[in-house]
């Protein structure tokens, strides 16, 4: 079993405590600078909504960033996630490979012939 790693700061972390504390730019403030419903930015901002393609890019343009600075920091949460949950592990330990599988099929066809 993998070492725990620490949990990745989220792209709602990041935005609070990196860019909206430091501006003194309220959640209101971001809405209307990314041209969305406050509850869009709220949800983010605490944590309670992944980040999308779309409002990484809306990101990037109002904190002059670029798209993939905001989707790396989400790609490093959903990644966390999957190697830290024991379930998911379990059902991934389940998964057949390709070359597996064709070689059981190769051999259920030759017991058969």
């Amino acid at each position: 079993m993998n070492q725990a790693t620490r949990k990745p700061t989220t792209p709602g972390d990041i935005l609070l405590y990196e860019f909206l504390e430091p501006l003194n730019l309220k959640i209101n403030d971001l809405a209307e600078m990314l041209q969305v419903h406050r509850n869009t930015v709220s949800a983010l901002v605490n944590n309670n909504r992944k980040l999308t393609t779309d409002m990484a890019f809306r990101l990037a343009i109002v904190f002059n960033t670029s798209a993939e600075f905001w989707l790396n920091l989400q790609s490093a949460i959903d990644i966390w996630k999957i190697e830290n949950n024991p379930r998911t592990q379990l059902e991934l330990s389940r998964i057949i490979t390709a070359e597996d599988f064709i070689a059981a099929r190769k051999q259920q066809a030759k017991d058969v012939a």
